[in-house]
C-alpha cells in the first residue's frame, strides 16, 4: 500500500515562497534523494541555471510519479502561471 503524502512545506525563494507538495517524495530511488532534495539543488544552482537558460525557450519534463512513473511532457504554462513568470 503506498504511503501517505507528506505535508507541503514553503521555501523562500528570492522575495517569494515556493509551496513544495510532497517534499519527501522519493525522485531518485537509486539515490534515495527526494522532491525536496531536488528543489534545494535548483536553489543551490539557480543563479547559473537562471543566466543560462535566460530569453531560451523551454520545455519541462515532468514524472508526477517519480522516475520510475510515465513522463509527461510540458510545453505550456499552466492557465494560472506563477506570479513573475513571463511567455
Amino acid at each position: 500500500m503506498p504511503s501517505a503524502a507528506s505535508p507541503a512545506l514553503e521555501l523562500p525563494v528570492g522575495d517569494r515562497l515556493v509551496r513544495i507538495s510532497n517534499p519527501e517524495r522519493v525522485y531518485f530511488p537509486a539515490l534515495g534523494l527526494t522532491k525536496l532534495d531536488l528543489a534545494q539543488y535548483y536553489l543551490s544552482v539557480g543563479d547559473g541555471i537562471v543566466n543560462a537558460l535566460r530569453e531560451r525557450p523551454c520545455m519541462m519534463h515532468r514524472f508526477p510519479k517519480g522516475l520510475d512513473g510515465e513522463k509527461v511532457h510540458q510545453k505550456r504554462l499552466p492557465a494560472e502561471p506563477p506570479i513573475g513568470l513571463r511567455r
